[in-house]
């Protein structure tokens, strides 16, 4: 983040946190979320040198409100979070859009998970800025990426309203040359709190406002100079695009040699640019959109062109010539263009061009050691005590892996759905549901969004047991701080969870020790018995979050596979059930073997053999 270097390899995370600083920001507040997490951890790693204040706060309406407080009295704020996080924070949104940020600024960075890499769904954020009637801004380069951040931060002061900052997942984590500028020292200086945060008994007059700033807004977007148009002559097929799929565009051109196609990139999106489309629809013949997820400029211009005579075909997601789903690439658009051009004549059944993927795909499953597999595997023993009369309520995080293991988990939603699914279903008996019912999440999940259907589980009576996965961090981002983390330094204190779950009173409350499988087991299937609202707080390892803590730390039971006990192909339990990636299965022994390079030593694989033929080693 040095200011001597002008031009530095950037991720567009990093790019966008490069922006954030050049802004002038002094607050930062995010929850950890795939692909946006690098912004906040970009931005933590120079808190001291730029004396600003960066939190990881325990949800993303909390970090949403605590950035707004900040802009507020007059001090830049930055909110990044992913898709999923958006729906946490838009309850909020959906007011302060009408009651203002006040003169600090305010940028929301949304960041998209196209296909679903890191994602529960694929979902297009951009329909938040027209819910709330603001600013959207999406880059398509790296330099983009912080050169918009700057502008959004001088939007949001100019006109008092949250910005609405896009990235997806290609632009986040793939890297470029950045052009940097100073970092000014910012003042360090509060302003008064504006006058009626809040926008009873008139909302109406508050919307009246806003669609006025909107229409400013458009004014300036009009001649914005990041709208950037090539080769627009009349009477081409032109590509109007934004984001990422700006780049896939140029790229396909260069690979066709379709160099006089004319293209426009359009980097404000919402409220529509109309001056600059308009001027593209009255030269072009056709249109094709290419943008990820949904047709979203794509619907907005068709509408828009419903009043002009002589518009051009569109073609996009809504004709089917770009895929509807999943992420965009280079391929997709060379196929929509071949099309057009008559070079490729439409059938389903063609062999689309496409490059060779050299990845292979592999399922996915926990890491060596992880104790969230020692849980699925007591799950599923107790599951088969209970002659499968067990539903499994799960939530987002690294145990969200259990629907891949044997399908262990059966519901898998939002943040804090586990425990308010399981709230539901534990009020069913009266109907004729007969199966017992764990809700599940992990520490980081609980403080997230877990004590709303918690106290609601309490306060109706349900009969369920909710099982909190502690490893004391928020592994699957990256080992990031939460209140109930151990390693908590400076002001930050940490929160008790068994206080918290105590306070509420449960019907039974119990602590376990997920690293012991067998002991796990009979917990488990005693405590799903009981009646009530039951609570089980495991103690829980990420081995990965041990070794980063102590480089070279292995646990201290080694473990070997005894040949002699070992039935081979009759049973396979270890690999192909259990399912440690530090087993293997030796083709030519027709053995299990051990990869001593991988496995961190946590013998947990030595109760899971019926023949006791995996051992502790010397």
């Amino acid at each position: 983040m040095a200011d001597s270097k002008p031009d530095i390899v950037m991720s567009g995370n990093e790019a966008i946190a490069r922006g954030a600083l050049e802004s002038g920001i002094g607050f930062c507040a995010s929850y950890p979320g795939t692909p946006s997490t690098e912004i906040t951890t970009r931005l933590l790693e120079v808190v001291d040198e730029f004396d600003i204040h960066v939190e990881w706060s325990t949800n993303e309406k909390v970090a949403l409100e605590s950035a707004a407080a900040a802009s507020w009295v007059g001090i830049p704020a930055l909110c990044p979070m992913k898709s999923l996080g958006l729906n946490v924070a838009s309850d909020f949104l959906l007011n302060l859009n009408l009651s203002g940020t006040g003169k600090g600024g305010l940028v929301i960075v949304v960041c998209d998970d196209p296909k679903g890499h890191s994602s529960s769904n694929e979902q297009d954020s951009r329909f938040y800025a027209k819910a709330a009637q603001i600013p959207l801004l999406e880059p398509s380069t790296f330099q983009e990426a912080k050169d918009v951040t700057r502008y959004a931060f001088e939007l949001s002061q100019k006109y008092e309203v949250p910005v609405l900052l896009r990235s997806t997942t290609r632009l986040s984590h793939s890297r470029g040359l950045v052009r940097t500028e100073k970092i000014t020292k910012r003042e360090k200086k509060t302003r008064e709190m504006p006058e009626r945060l809040y926008n009873v008994p008139s909302p109406h007059l508050r919307h009246k406002d806003l669609i006025e700033k909107m229409n400013k807004v458009e004014e300036e977007f009009n001649d914005s100079p990041f709208n950037v148009g090539v080769n627009i002559k009349d009477g081409k097929l032109l590509i109007l695009s934004s984001g990422i799929s700006s780049l896939y565009t140029r790229e396909a051109i260069h690979e066709l040699e379709f160099e006089e196609i004319g293209r426009m990139n359009l980097v404000t999106t919402h409220p529509l640019p109309r001056k600059p489309v308009s001027q593209l629809l009255e030269k072009a013949d056709g249109i094709l959109f290419v943008e990820e997820n949904d047709p979203f400029l794509e619907e907005a211009i068709r509408s828009f062109s419903v009043d002009m005579k002589g518009t051009p075909q569109f073609y996009g997601k809504m004709t089917g010539h770009i895929p509807s789903y999943g992420e965009m690439n280079t391929d997709v658009v060379i196929n929509a263009l071949k099309e057009l051009t008559g070079q490729l004549v439409r059938d389903p059944r063609r062999v689309e061009h496409q490059s060779i993927d050299p990845v292979v795909e592999r399922p996915l499953t926990f890491c060596a050691g992880c104790t969230h597999r020692n849980f699925y595997w007591a799950v599923r023993t107790v599951k088969k005590r209970l002659s499968g009369k067990l539903v499994v309520a799960g939530d987002i995080g690294c145990y969200s892996l259990g629907v891949f293991y044997d399908q262990a988990m059966d519901t898998m939603q939002a943040m804090g759905s586990g425990i308010g699914v399981g709230s539901g279903l534990g009020q069913l008996h009266k109907f004729g549901f007969d199966s017992k019912v764990i809700s599940l999440a992990g520490d980081s999940t609980f403080f997230h969004a877990c004590l709303p259907g918690l106290i609601n589980a309490k306060h109706k009576s349900a009969d369920l047991t909710f099982v909190i996965l502690d490893n004391a961090t928020t592994a699957m981002t990256g080992f990031q701080i939460h209140p109930g983390s151990s390693n908590q330094s400076g002001n930050l204190q940490r929160v008790d969870i068994e206080k918290i779950v105590k306070a509420i009173g449960p019907d039974f409350y119990a602590k376990g020790d997920a690293t012991d499988i067998p002991s796990l087991i009979d917990l488990l299937h005693s405590t799903v018995q009981k009646e009530g609202l039951k609570i089980l707080l495991l103690d829980s390892i990420c081995w990965l979050e041990e070794v980063k803590r102590k480089p070279g730390f292995v646990g201290t039971t080694p473990v070997k596979i005894d040949e002699r006990l070992c039935k081979g192909e009759k049973c396979k339990i270890c690999v192909v059930d259990f399912g440690c990636s530090a087993l293997s299965w030796d083709n030519e022994a027709s053995l299990p073997s051990v990869l001593d390079q991988v496995c961190v030593q946590c013998g947990a694989c030595i109760a899971v053999c019926p023949y006791k033929a995996i051992v502790e080693s010397e």
